[in-house]
């Protein structure tokens, strides 16, 4: 029997001081266009989980966070339906330096702040059982994702 594959993303929970976190609406991008989602990417080859968030809030957010401002981790084993499976690394951090800004517009149209405990309905759907994962006190879940799930939008 052959062993399975998994590849590693990590996530960004990034609170402001009234308690909200930051979402990206995503564009330009194959998987979940138009949806919001928390800043997140890849761990690079060679790279370890906490070299790749610090990388990740840089490049994408123009930030720089240091490992103090960690304040919560949790892991999600992300089975996907047409994708390999993932291994997703969540930070929670508390501070940061710098201005927050879309710093990869090609992939990024929006930044919006959100209440952690009212999410969106058009935020990707395993990034907020993931949350609410957390908030129960679970720190390691698996979560089946539909990654092929398209936005619809409502009409009023």
């Amino acid at each position: 029997m052959e062993r399975e594959k998994f590849l590693s993303s990590v996530y960004l929970i990034i609170r402001n001081e009234r308690g909200e976190i930051l979402l990206q609406r995503r564009q330009g991008t194959k998987l979940w266009p138009g949806f919001l989602a928390l800043p997140a990417g890849h761990i690079d080859e060679g790279e370890n989980a906490y070299e790749a968030v610090i990388r990740e809030a840089r490049e994408e957010l123009g930030i720089e966070i240091s490992l103090d401002s960690i304040i919560d981790t949790f892991v999600v084993n992300r089975r996907n339906r047409s994708l390999a499976p993932y291994y997703d690394v969540y930070f929670e951090i508390d501070s940061y330096m710098g201005q927050v800004k879309i710093n990869e517009p090609e992939k990024c149209s929006q930044l919006v702040w959100c209440d952690i405990n009212n999410l969106p309905e058009d935020m990707i759907d395993f990034e907020i059982e993931a949350i609410k994962n957390n908030q129960m006190g679970i720190k390691f879940s698996t979560i089946d994702a539909d990654n092929e799930k398209k936005l619809v939008l409502k009409k009023s």
